[in-house]
């Protein structure tokens, strides 16, 4: 009897490391203070809240890189720790406040961006179209919005082996509310500003995370691997990337 109990704790220990997942984690903007001009309290973190949050899950687990998360997923058929990744989505200014501090963590980061964006002499013609449909004052959100996101010159400013640089489309639309062609275009010109990073990396997050198979298809087609927003963790042999939001979480 105690030998069956044994094995049986044993092949319970076994299947508990080899379906251990990896959690990746995502985050929009963190700051000292929520300003309602660029904010939204659906996608924001006190910088205080936010590393206590990550100092928290550094604890319960080891951060690595997406790709090799990624890698994992592929080969591992066990894993003995806990491993997690940190994402970023949209290209916040924001996200700059906390990129030293995750260095000095030595906590990788990928940061998913919209590059029509990082253009600040595009506004004037983006909040146009904002304008006429919210009825705003043109002037005041020229004034806002280029400080909202990060520049395409601070963008390719950031070399740190630490940081990777990953897809979310040109601009930040529902990937179901777009043509196919559309959606094909807004990918495509994405990569083609961002794949001449020094820290690029071969991943397409869903803007909102929707997706259809098709999509998934684009993507893949494009030598890109599919990153959603489902609230799933990763185990083996997956070919996409689950992940988990915790903005606005007090975690700690």
């Amino acid at each position: 009897m105690a030998l069956t109990e044994w094995l049986n704790r044993i092949r319970r220990r076994w299947s508990h490391f080899r379906l251990r997942s990896i959690r990746v984690f995502c985050f929009h903007q963190v700051s000292e203070e929520y300003d309602p001009l660029i904010m939204w309290h659906c996608d924001w973190t006190q910088i205080e809240q936010f590393k206590k949050n990550i100092l928290f899950l550094k604890d319960q687990f080891v951060f690595i890189s997406l790709q090799e998360a990624y890698e994992r997923i592929k080969r591992d058929s066990f894993r003995f720790r806990r491993f997690a990744v940190l994402t970023a989505d949209d290209g916040y200014h924001s996200v700059l406040n906390i990129l030293p501090w995750l260095e000095e963590q030595k906590i990788p980061v990928t940061l998913f961006i919209n590059t029509r964006y990082l253009d600040k002499q595009s506004w004037s013609a983006i909040n146009e179209e904002q304008a006429k449909r919210n009825n705003s004052q043109v002037d005041m959100l020229n004034d806002v919005c280029p400080n909202l996101y990060v520049s395409q010159e601070e963008l390719f400013k950031l070399d740190s082996p630490l940081v990777s640089i990953g897809l979310h489309g040109h601009e930040h639309i529902d990937a179901c509310k777009q043509t196919n062609d559309g959606f094909r275009k807004n990918v495509e010109d994405c990569k083609t500003i961002l794949s001449c990073h020094p820290r690029y990396v071969p991943f397409f997050a869903y803007s909102w995370g929707h997706h259809t198979s098709y999509m998934d298809g684009v993507i893949k087609e494009l030598g890109l691997i599919p990153v959603l927003m489902n609230g799933e963790s990763n185990y083996n042999n997956s070919d996409h990337i689950s992940r988990i939001c915790i903005d606005g979480l007090h975690i700690y």
